[in-house]
């Protein structure tokens, strides 16, 4: 019997390991760079209303914006508010802002813009929502560089261990990186 029993684990042990490996294959996201002029524009005008929010927290400026892609309209709005509740990021004061203007529907027509590339919990939240498309400006490297601590997972990565229910239209980092980048740099430090 033991050995009947490490034959079943052996197999269930292989099986559980194919769905895995296979979960965690997508494409890689784009630069900013990459994209073609009048949509680095486009991306480029959502992301200075981003800013603009972002503007709202000088320690924290992680703003953010929910845009409809079709009409270009903005639907929510979101800045940074950690320290009054450590899961209030930008990311998810926009799609909290979002939901109580539209309800939790229309997920699939949207774009949100960030400030800095999303944490694995504003993320998590996006491929929850259905939020297809991501466009942000600083990286996590260029926020940690700022010193502000990051946990070391990319949105790429929980992207794409997250196949089997997600499947974005773009993730697209760096856009005004320079601009946000320095933002973060800049920013007032406690104490200070």
């Amino acid at each position: 019997m033991d050995n009947n029993r490490r034959q079943l684990l052996k197999m269930m042990g292989a099986a559980m390991v194919i769905p895995l490996t296979a979960t965690t294959v997508a494409a890689r996201p784009l630069r900013s760079a990459s994209l073609p002029e009048t949509e680095m524009k486009k991306h480029e005008s959502y992301m200075k209303e981003a800013i603009k929010e972002a503007a709202k927290n000088p320690y924290y400026p992680f703003g953010a914006v929910i845009v409809h892609r079709k009409t270009g309209e903005i639907l929510a709005r979101g800045v940074n508010a950690s320290g009054d509740n450590p899961i209030l990021h930008g990311e998810i004061q926009a799609i909290n802002d979002y939901v109580a203007r539209n309800g939790s529907k229309g997920w699939e027509d949207v774009t949100l813009y960030t400030t800095g590339e999303p944490c694995s919990m504003c993320m998590s939240a996006m491929v929850w929502a259905g939020i297809r498309e991501v466009i942000w400006a600083s990286s996590i490297d260029g926020i940690r560089n700022a010193g502000i601590e990051q946990i070391d997972i990319s949105a790429q990565e929980v992207a794409s261990r997250s196949s089997a229910l997600y499947q974005p239209i773009a993730l697209i980092g760096g856009v005004l990186s320079r601009e946000t980048d320095q933002m973060f740099m800049n920013r007032k430090r406690s104490g200070a």
